[in-house]
């Protein structure tokens, strides 16, 4: 770990005590001024420049100096004291070189170590420069008899001035050395930030990468929709997105109406101040949104009108739009042009219901004439013109039960559904479902089970109705449910979102209905692949009047249903 590191991290640098060349650091670097002083003096000497009292006191002197200096290139790192070691020797060169030459001139040597003493850490180096002084002073008149001592005021003055101006340097030096710090630890932090910033640079060119192919791809996958029309608007109802099957539904090219146009322009005026109406909402947008609002989303028809004034019905799936933060941001509408299915539903619908009526009137005539024949005392029948007669009969109710069913149908979708309520004992048309249904299942060999309350349940309705609804569910367990099944019917008061409900439950152990299928079951004429593969009879009617049935007494009708293991329907009804 480098000085510099140290600083960024808060912590020393470390001190490591191995030998080499490759790095004698700043041991040697405090030394170097020493050195070449030295090699001055060693030239002046040999010039003769400087006097040689003692040749031998010159030799040891220089050889001090320069061992001293040979240890501070060979050690990295000294540990400890191991620092002053090396200033101290210099100072002890200078004393025995000033004791060799008896010349005052050597002194000047004492600049070198004198300043590495003082620049090392704490303030021992001081103390030590300033004693080290003293003695230097002192030891030519220790070492050799001809010289003179030095005048009291020189050893006082001069470890005095080397003490204060040491204690200046090493002052100095300490701050200059703390401030050295800090640059290293802000250079280390500024490097610290630029490698952030050069990273998060690098993460924000990748997310603008991914979001710029995001954006492609749904762009792409947009544009692919050419059969359904894609409007995405934003908070306002102003036009965002407009894909090319807006552009073939309503006429009219992306650049003429994105951030142009408004989704309400492209509605009848009178269409949304009904829906608001409805509602409670306001006009316009609100009216657009407004279920999508309570509910999240919402499917529904409503009139698009194209570019040259042609009206379109359209189901139109409304859900809302938010940013990147999860913000509101606006409204989606996918359409499904359905005019043509639309059309072609009522023209059904019209022709059901033309054939119905038609076929009612000789249907009751051939059951009046059936009966008369049949009760007719005064010309009794065979035993074999009965059994014929009486077939005829029931496959004539049949198909008049199938008729009118036909014509229940059709008034719910033309709205013309009424009922008349009355107080219902929801346990007695369960009775009346179970003895309707019993001959028939036990013709089959299935078991009904029938599980009602000690009270009676009472809900408002219309009894007729409502009994069609239990008889439907219930001939359709026992018709789904093979030899040896058994068939549940079950009723009992709950409280569901606050309020008092009654739940009448029909299972059986039948042959199921795939999960696939089961949002299909309420739909007209539908029948299961379950049932057509196992030949069970029937048009597919009985639910969807179920159905229609519970929606217009305020109730829910569910199921739950596994291939193989059985159905149970729940119809959940508001109790009195």
């Amino acid at each position: 770990m480098t000085v510099a590191d140290a600083a960024v991290l808060g912590r020393p640098a470390p001190r490591v005590g191995l030998r080499g060349p490759a790095s004698a650091g700043p041991l040697l670097e405090r030394s170097l001024p020493s050195a070449a002083m030295f090699a001055a003096a060693a030239v002046l000497v040999a010039a003769g420049a400087l006097p040689v009292v003692d040749g031998e006191l010159v030799l040891a002197g220089l050889a001090t100096a320069f061992l001293a200096t040979l240890v501070a290139r060979l050690v990295v790192r000294p540990t400890g004291d191991g620092g002053l070691v090396v200033p101290i020797a210099h100072l002890g060169a200078v004393g025995l070189l000033s004791a060799g030459t008896g010349s005052p001139a050597v002194l000047f040597l004492l600049l070198g170590p004198v300043l590495a003493l003082v620049a090392a850490p704490g303030r021992r180096g001081v103390v030590l420069a300033a004693a080290g002084t003293a003695a230097v002073l002192l030891l030519p008149t220790a070492l050799t008899s001809a010289a003179t001592v030095p005048p009291a005021g020189a050893l006082l003055l001069g470890p005095l001035a080397v003490g204060l101006g040491g204690l200046a340097v090493h002052e100095a030096t300490r701050r200059l050395g703390i401030q050295a710090a800090e640059i290293v630890r802000l250079e280390g932090q500024r490097e610290a930030l630029l490698t952030q910033v050069q990273t998060r640079a690098d993460e924000l060119d990748v997310a603008t990468r991914m979001l710029a192919a995001r954006a492609q791809t749904m762009t792409s996958v947009i544009d692919a929709v050419t059969e359904q029309s894609i409007i995405g608007t934003d908070v306002d109802g102003v036009i965002r997105v407009w894909n090319p099957g807006a552009e073939k539904m309503l006429g009219l090219r992306r650049p003429d109406v994105v951030r142009k146009r408004s989704i309400v322009e492209f509605h009848l005026p009178e269409e949304l101040d009904a829906a608001a109406t409805d509602a409670g909402s306001g006009t316009g947008l609100d009216a657009l949104v407004h279920a999508a609002q309570e509910h999240g989303s919402d499917v529904r028809d409503w009139t698009y009108v194209a570019a040259d004034g042609e009206e379109r019905t359209v189901s139109v799936a409304v859900t809302p739009r938010t940013d990147d933060r999860g913000v509101h941001a606006g409204w989606n509408f996918v359409g499904t042009d359905m005019t043509e299915a639309r059309a072609t539903e009522r023209m059904k619908d019209q022709f059901v219901s033309l054939i119905s009526h038609e076929l009612r009137t000789p249907l009751t005539s051939i059951l009046g004439y059936l009966e008369l024949v049949l009760d007719d005392e005064e010309q009794p029948l065979t035993d074999e013109q009965r059994s014929y007669l009486t077939t005829v009969e029931r496959n004539a109710d049949r198909l008049l039960r199938l008729v009118g069913d036909l014509l229940f149908t059709a008034q719910v979708d033309a709205g013309r559904f009424t009922l008349e309520p009355h107080d219902v004992d929801l346990a007695g048309v369960v009775r009346a479902a179970e003895e309707t249904a019993r001959v028939t299942a036990a013709t089959a060999g299935v078991e009904v089970i029938v599980d009602l309350p000690e009270d009676p349940l009472v809900v408002p309705g219309d009894a007729v109705r409502l009994g069609q609804a239990c008889d439907n569910l219930v001939s359709n367990a026992v018709k789904f449910t093979p030899a040896g099944g058994r068939v549940t019917l079950s009723l009992r008061a709950a409280w569901r979102d606050g309020a008092p409900v009654a739940e009448l439950a029909v299972s059986d152990t039948g042959i199921g209905i795939p999960g696939g299928e089961q949002a299909k079951l309420f739909q007209r004429f539908f029948r299961a692949s379950t049932a057509r593969r196992n030949a069970v009879p029937g048009v597919g009617l009985g639910l969807a009047i179920t159905k229609a049935i519970t929606t217009a007494h305020g109730g829910t009708l569910d199921v739950v249903s596994a291939e193989g293991e059985g159905t149970t329907f729940t119809l959940t009804l508001p109790r009195a």
